[in-house]
């Protein structure tokens, strides 16, 4: 046994000596338009524009304003029509657009017009509302790039019921679960992405996983799941508190129904941020719905559903 024990001590010295230190050089990618953009029921279409960043770069203010890309031709058709949409800053956005904005970036109202931060821009139409069960074509022209997209607002697909319930641990007696209740269409491929709204907060979409899909549970009846509550990114959750909400909360459920491409986009994507480039996670790749870019084109069909911690 000690024999065994000096070899392998040996050879852990043998190994200690020969580390080096090893700086590797990755290549930047090749730069891309990124484009984020959807559109509602009863709602203008909304399109941000931005050109990708090394993922190993600063995320300053001022680096994300000037990804903001300017001056593209963007139109969307739809029934036999073309809307040309113009690009606006947040401080001219009128009340309607600075509603969608905010319940889809998750940026509070009155961040879009103090500029306390950065610039905020779109691209957007004041013609064109989203209409349940049409198409949309996504057309951008920069700098002899084209992309193209095409998404549909699919019919509602609302709740049955919001509820309550108390956390497991009788200690934690002011924490409460969300529930929702839901009968699913009897035709495959129903999708939906979901956001929640604490009292003044904005809507946050789910932290880990904010879409869900009727792969397993088509046509099921009468189902009820515990709904996490949404948080901003770009920090981690308290997980003590991660999910739940407390007394007196009023929450408002933003619940969208989405096409499955758009369902992929988001799926694949959160997959990749939660694997956060593990070794033993599953290879992924983002499933984007734009032709000569990245990001996603999509449509919601929205619900708001309210309930208040009692």
């Amino acid at each position: 046994m000690l024999k065994n024990n000096l070899l392998i001590l040996i050879s852990l010295l043998f190994l200690v000596g020969c580390e080096e230190n090893l700086s590797i050089d990755i290549p930047a990618g090749q730069e891309q338009l990124v484009v984020e953009g959807h559109i509602e029921q009863g709602a203008p279409p909304v399109v941000v524009l931005t050109r990708s960043m090394p993922v190993f770069d600063g995320f300053t203010p001022a680096e994300i304003e000037a990804s903001f890309v300017h001056g593209a031709q963007v139109e969307v058709r739809s029934g036999g029509r073309s809307y040309t949409l113009k690009e606006v800053p947040a401080a001219a956005f009128w009340p309607e657009l600075r509603r969608v904005v905010s319940e889809q970036y998750a940026i509070p109202e009155d961040k879009l017009t103090s500029g306390s931060d950065f610039i905020f821009y779109v691209y957007t139409s004041e013609e064109l509302r989203g209409e349940i069960g049409k198409s949309y074509q996504l057309r951008i022209s920069h700098e002899g790039h084209v992309l193209t997209a095409s998404t549909t607002i699919p019919q509602l697909n609302p709740l049955e019921e919001l509820f309550i319930q108390p956390h497991p641990d009788p200690a934690q007696d002011s924490l409460f679960v969300l529930f929702y209740r839901y009968r699913d269409p009897d035709t495959l491929g129903n999708s939906i992405r979901y956001f929640t709204k604490r009292n003044s907060e904005p809507f946050y979409p789910g932290y880990f996983n904010s879409v869900f899909n009727d792969e397993l549970i088509n046509g099921v009846q009468n189902l009820s799941f515990p709904l996490d509550r949404g948080e901003p990114r770009g920090k981690d959750p308290d997980l003590d508190t991660y999910s739940y909400f407390g007394k007196g909360d009023t929450i408002v459920v933003r619940w969208a129904a989405i096409d499955l491409e758009h369902y992929r986009f988001w799926y694949t994507l959160e997959n990749e941020r939660n694997n956060n480039g593990s070794p033993i996670g599953s290879p992924n790749t983002t499933r984007s719905n734009i032709n000569g870019g990245l990001g996603v084109w999509g449509g919601y069909g929205v619900t708001y559903h309210r309930i208040v911690v009692e």
